[in-house]
Formats: structure tokens, C-alpha cells, sequence
């Protein structure tokens, strides 16, 4: 594992923290509002927050110029949101935590579909410890299909196939940057359209938001949100797809953490075993990996460095 890959993936746990603290902190906010409510508020904060540091880098902005990828993540981003919350009303937060984490299995099925990045039989072992630990995690609870939650648990799995979406879309403008004001522009390319087309929802549900609910938005949106995806296409980067779909995985491992430490919740055997499985999962392909350059077909595409 180089030098490099090790600080990307630095990057990708740090991330992987802020998003698992966003899993906490929006189970507190959802007593005063509405998930895509909250999901709206962190968006618009997050794009106004790396608006004002792209301005303040000098860089000119064009934020009507899209390429190819960049609309397919800005699109999968937005119906994941609106696939995720919908499936939540109609199925339990468990079922939707594993179903939108059966991510990374769709990415594997993306990139051997599209050929423009080559799939490794580690990958697919990495991608299956960690959908495995993520099962484990919660196995007491997880109810597929159960009652009358089959329709909700269908939107879910949408939920994971456009997240999917949104991550191969995000690696491959990603990977065509070249600076880190490059990757902002980008990031900010994607979730300024989801900000505008979610907006509306606002107007769907009673705003209940008080002093204390403010803050923890403002948090969520800087922090979790423009700070946690910038670290993320940091990492992306550099890692391959699949690494970088199971950095956003290794969110489950932080929300238990978080949740024993900031609210008591108890940390299981079983969660112990399946976060061992995903950050496993998450090393394995740096650690095995050879180094091979070959390029991949669809123009002249590198192969991402894994190690």
C-alpha cells in the first residue's frame, strides 16, 4: 500500500465518520422534521459553504456546464434521497440501512457492464465481507419483505441501485480533476441541482425546527455534509470505485460507535464481528492489489490506484 493510497484512505475513514455522525444527528432532528426536510436544509448549507471557499480560491465558476457523469451523479443523489425517504415510510429504518448499503454490489454490477474500470475477483470478496458485515450488524432486525413492508423495502433497494448510480458517477468526474478545487467544483456540480429539485418538499411537511435544531443542521450541513464529501472525493480520487463505495458503507460502523458514546446505545457481538467484516472489506483491495497500470477500454482509462 503506497504512501499515497494510505492518506486517501485516511481521508475516506474520516469521512466515513462524518457521515455515520450524520446518521446520529438526524435521528435527533426527526422528532422536529421531516427527513427530506433536513435533507434540503444540510444541502443548501453545504453548497453555500463550498460556494464561498471555491470564491475565495479566485476560481470562476460555470455552474451550468455539465459533463456526462457529473449529471448521472447529481441524478442518482437526487433519487436516492427521494427513493430513501419514501421507502422509510414504509418499512423499517433497519430494513432501509441494509437495503441502501446493497450499494456496493450494484456498483460492481455497473463498472463490469460499462467496462470502464476493471473489477478484480478482490473487489468482489471486499464488497461481499462488507455487505455480510452489514447484515450482521443488524440481523435481529432486518425483516425483508415481512408484512406490509414489501413495497417499502422495494423503494429501498431502489434506494441502493440509485446511490450506486451517484457513486459511479461521482468516481469517473472525479477521476478526470485534476486539483482539489477541481473535485469541489464537482461536488458542488452535484448537489446543487438535488438542493433545488428536493426544495419543494419543504412545503410537504410543518417546519418544526427550534434554536437547538438549527445548530445541528448547520453541523450536518458543514460538517457531515460539505466537509464529509469532500474528504470522500478525496479518497475517491485515488481508490478505485468499489473502495470507495465500501468508505461510504464503513458509515455503519461509526453510527454504532457514535450512538454507544453520544446516546448509550449497546454494541453487540454481532456488530462487533460485522464491523470487523466491513473494515476488512475496505482494506483488503489496497492491501492485495498488484499495481497493474493496464488501461481499460472507453477511451484511454487508467486503472485507479489501489494500493
Amino acid at each position: 500500500m503506497t504512501r499515497t493510497y494510505a492518506i486517501a484512505l485516511t481521508f475516506g475513514f474520516v469521512a466515513a465518520f462524518l457521515m455515520g455522525a450524520n446518521s446520529v444527528i438526524v435521528r435527533y432532528l426527526t422528532t422536529d422534521l421531516h427527513g427530506l426536510q433536513i435533507a434540503v436544509f444540510r444541502l443548501w448549507i453545504a453548497c453555500s459553504v463550498i460556494f464561498v471557499m471555491l470564491k475565495l480560491s479566485g476560481r470562476r465558476l460555470n455552474l451550468f456546464r455539465f459533463d456526462r457523469y457529473t449529471l448521472l451523479a447529481s441524478a442518482g443523489f437526487t433519487l436516492n434521497y427521494i427513493t430513501f425517504h419514501i421507502g422509510l415510510e414504509q418499512t423499517s429504518a433497519t430494513n432501509a440501512m441494509v437495503l441502501e448499503n446493497t450499494a456496493p454490489f450494484f456498483v460492481l454490477l455497473f463498472l463490469v457492464a460499462a467496462g470502464v474500470e476493471r473489477v478484480r475477483w478482490y473487489d468482489a470478496l471486499a464488497t461481499f465481507m462488507a455487505l455480510a458485515g452489514v447484515y450482521l450488524t443488524v440481523r435481529h432486525d432486518f425483516d425483508a419483505g415481512a408484512g406490509d413492508s414489501l413495497i417499502g423495502d422495494f423503494w429501498e433497494l431502489g434506494a441502493g441501485i440509485s446511490w450506486a448510480i451517484f457513486i459511479v458517477g461521482s468516481a469517473r468526474a472525479v477521476k478526470e480533476t485534476k486539483s482539489t478545487m477541481d473535485r469541489m467544483e464537482v461536488l458542488l456540480k452535484i448537489l446543487l441541482p438535488s438542493a433545488v429539485v428536493l426544495s419543494p418538499s419543504l412545503l410537504l411537511y410543518p417546519l418544526g425546527a427550534t434554536a437547538s435544531d438549527v445548530l445541528f443542521l448547520v453541523l450536518l450541513g458543514v460538517l457531515s455534509t460539505a466537509l464529509g464529501y469532500y474528504l470522500w472525493y478525496e479518497a475517491m480520487a485515488t481508490v478505485s470505485t468499489v473502495t470507495a463505495a465500501l468508505l461510504a458503507v464503513l458509515s455503519v460502523v461509526f453510527t454504532f460507535v457514535i450512538a454507544y458514546f453520544a446516546i448509550g446505545e449497546q454494541i453487540t457481538p454481532d456488530m462487533l464481528i460485522g464491523g470487523a467484516l466491513i473494515i476488512t472489506g475496505v482494506v483488503l483491495p489496497g492491501l492485495l492489489n498488484t499495481r497493474s497500470k493496464a488501461p481499460v477500454e472507453e477511451g484511454t482509462v487508467s486503472e485507479p490506484d489501489d494500493g
